[in-house]
């Protein structure tokens, strides 16, 4: 009861829907092993999604809770720009949380990476410290996060493909950290460790991938009976030219604007945006143009009322406390033109040219 439970907490936390063999699959290991690793992968899987809807924040395409289903369930198996950071995010999430909890000692028998202690590494300076052991982070997450796939087709491939380009994330955006030795501070010789990033660097740096994915073209059907390995072979020959560090799709992404409850598509309607702050992104700082504008709605101004925290003062000891204050601040939404009018040129164009 108690794994039936967790796997059962761990599906509704993250989302995913399991396939009956991908349930094997995760307690292939034994029933105390996915007991021990289930609250990280949960806590990864959040981190990823959470950093999803930052990197979007200001995007007709914003991480919307309906997309956040990574399934080769049939009719909730889109492969576009957008799910291939998903995908990829999430897996990172799931990597980065395990191999924080392992070099942490939070799981038995894991530790720091000490492979290398003691070795030159270069000129001055050994390996020492604590290296984030990776390895054991990248070996349950794809234990976990592969098992979802069941299928041999295209789609199933291209997913496993961004789970693995979100785990070589997380290793290329490591940075080397050193401690210094010597006589009063003469640093004549350094101990150094490899370390995790902020995990807000590893989705810029996916951030980047997903704006120059590659769109493959791949035959979309489930392999036929007995042609499974024929047809992994030749979605195999494909991705061998792509480098697994890229991310991949295979359908265009429908348009964001309208919403379109089958797709889990939210539209731009009633869209937050900004204006005006020189301290805003440029992604801020034209949210108005992309999110209204662009999509054929006008930007309406609203004064609403907020409540914030203010005149905190420190109390020994040793606590905050807070009044709450309450303003009126302007905030700017995107609203349906005057007599119903939503798309503009440009928007009706694009329709039409996905319905041919």
């Amino acid at each position: 009861q108690a794994i039936n439970q967790s796997l059962h907490d761990f599906s509704c936390s993250t989302n995913f829907v399991f396939l009956d063999r991908s349930v094997n699959n995760f307690l292939m290991t034994g029933p105390k092993a996915f007991l021990t690793y289930a609250n990280s992968v949960q806590v990864g899987a959040r981190m990823g999604i959470h950093e999803c809807k930052h990197q979007f924040a200001w995007e007709k395409w914003n991480c919307p809770e309906k997309t956040l289903q990574l399934s080769t369930h049939i009719g909730l198996r889109s492969a576009t720009k957008e799910t291939s950071f998903l995908h990829a995010i999430s897996a990172a999430g799931v990597m980065y949380t395990l191999t924080k909890n392992c070099s942490m000692g939070d799981f038995e028998n894991c530790g720091c990476d000490d492979s290398r202690i003691g070795q030159a590494g270069g000129k001055g300076w050994i390996w020492g410290g604590c290296s984030d052991n990776v390895e054991f982070g990248e070996k349950i997450s794809k234990h976990f996060v592969d098992a979802l796939e069941g299928g041999h087709d295209s789609r199933a491939a291209v997913n496993l493909h961004n789970n693995e380009a979100g785990r070589l994330a997380v290793k290329a955006t490591m940075r080397k950290a050193c401690k210094c030795h010597g006589v009063s501070g003469s640093c004549s010789i350094q101990t150094c460790w490899m370390q995790l990033a902020d995990f807000r660097e590893v989705g810029n740096y996916l951030k980047m991938k997903h704006q120059r994915a590659m769109k493959l073209e791949l035959d979309k059907k489930p392999a036929k009976a007995g042609n499974s390995a024929v047809n992994r072979g030749i979605i195999a020959h494909t991705l061998r030219r792509i480098a697994k560090t890229e991310l991949i799709y295979l359908e265009d992404s429908p348009n964001y604007c309208v919403k379109n409850q089958s797709l889990g598509v939210q539209g731009t309607e009633g869209r937050e945006c900004t204006k005006g702050d020189k301290n805003f992104s440029q992604k801020e700082k034209k949210s108005c143009r992309s999110l209204c504008n662009e999509c054929g709605f006008r930007v309406v101004q609203k004064r609403v009322e907020v409540v914030s925290s203010c005149n905190c003062k420190f109390h020994w000891c040793c606590t905050v406390r807070c009044e709450k204050c309450m303003q009126v601040v302007t905030k700017y939404y995107c609203a349906r033109r005057e007599g119903g009018k939503r798309h503009n040129n440009k928007t009706k164009r694009r329709d039409r040219a996905q319905r041919h």
